[in-house]
């Protein structure tokens, strides 16, 4: 069923627990709610949750011009402005938002993009028949077929894992306390909520999403030796030549992010370079004498690329990704109306802070975990 919006100024809006399930219906959070409802304009300084705020007079940071303090908490329970209630909710979502977002955002260097839902922790997988046989181009004899990548819709499904902590805060509390110290006590409980996600995210990367497609399964390995002309036995030292080669495996894509344990990534970081890089020298000289320097069109190998540690990792593996193609997030949008509903009503001595979320595969060819032992039982589980 379709939901109305009815535009209204921000003084205006009807302020109720309804607006959350609407919300949730739509798939938006409590502030893009209030967005449709009172749009922003280009100029505005304040969003439209922030008009709310503003409209029972919550101040939320200090402001040392004019020597006004941060509101406490008890301003969002006003007895004779009762609808200020209905705001503390998302107050400590957005909260838990910006922490994340403050936070050297992981998920922006592993995801290529982020669809959110709101199908009760169920979403339908893509089906991407992608071999490297069927992407080619190639000319085609008269009345030949054409090589088919096949996108459809998985008869699985991609199914979300909600991630979140309960934080014991008791109504006296919070009514006591300033909103900058709330602010910094659940934003730093919640960072942690963002290393279990990417710990999600590194699962579906390196055992595959279970949706049954050809690009959904485990991860392609790919052995350093073959890359440095070494030896197959034992574990090898990587070289910078071994480590460019490598990278080289995504091409036509790029390597944008790189997993591995604290050591591995240190060793990688630390590869011994030329003492002077000799393209770097040799674009000091006379280039009209020597033909000018020398340029790799189609390696792509000078890219900045994103180094993520992370416990999960075993030893003497690493995995690249290509971020563009190679996961994709879905988050529930909604809030969590039990909760939401328990705050509003003020029967509360603890609040649960989560995300919803899960991840699937996209391309395989985006994905290759590298191996530095020649035995493939030592490759890691994820």
């Amino acid at each position: 069923m379709a939901i109305e919006i009815v535009r209204q100024k921000a003084n205006d809006i009807n302020l109720d627990r309804d607006l959350y399930a609407k919300a949730y219906d739509m798939g938006v959070s409590f502030s893009q709610m209030l967005e449709l409802i009172d749009p922003s304009e280009s100029n505005d300084k304040l969003d439209a949750f922030e008009r709310q705020l503003m409209r029972f007079g919550i101040r939320t940071k200090d402001d040392p011009k004019t020597g006004m303090g941060a509101s406490k908490g008890e301003m969002f329970f006003q007895s004779n402005q009762p609808a200020s209630v209905i705001l503390f909710p998302e107050y400590l979502n957005r909260v838990a938002r910006v922490a994340v977002m403050n936070q050297d955002d992981i998920m922006a260097s592993i995801v290529s993009a982020t669809e959110m839902i709101s199908d009760n922790g169920i979403y339908r997988s893509l089906y991407i028949d992608d071999t490297e046989a069927n992407r080619q181009f190639r000319r085609v004899a008269e009345r030949g077929e054409f090589p088919v990548v096949r996108i459809s819709w998985s008869e699985k499904a991609t199914t979300l894992a909600k991630f979140g902590v309960a934080i014991q805060m008791s109504y006296e509390f919070v009514r006591r306390a300033s909103l900058p110290l709330i602010s910094t006590l659940v934003g730093r409980i919640m960072l942690q909520t963002r290393l279990d996600e990417v710990g999600m995210a590194l699962s579906a990367l390196g055992n595959g999403d279970g949706s049954g497609h050809a690009s959904g399964g485990k991860i392609t390995s790919t052995n350093l030796t073959v890359y440095q002309g070494g030896t197959p036995e034992g574990t090898q030292d990587m070289t910078y030549a071994g480590w460019l080669k490598w990278l080289y495996v995504f091409y036509p894509g790029m390597c944008t992010t790189v997993f591995g344990c604290v050591d591995d990534t240190i060793d990688v970081m630390t590869i011994g370079k030329p003492t002077v890089d000799p393209l770097w020298l040799y674009s000091f000289l006379d280039k009209s004498q020597l033909g000018g320097v020398p340029t790799l069109l189609n390696g792509r190998l000078s890219a900045s690329i994103s180094h993520v540690i992370h416990d999960q990792m075993t030893a003497n593996t690493l995995i690249g990704i290509d971020k563009a193609a190679a996961l994709i997030a879905y988050r529930e949008a909604g809030t969590d109306l039990t909760e939401t509903n328990k705050i509003i009503n003020g029967q509360w001595n603890e609040i649960v802070m989560s995300n919803t979320i899960g991840f699937q595969t996209l391309f395989a060819s985006a994905r290759k975990e590298l191996i530095s032992v020649h035995d493939q039982a030592q490759q890691g589980t994820y």
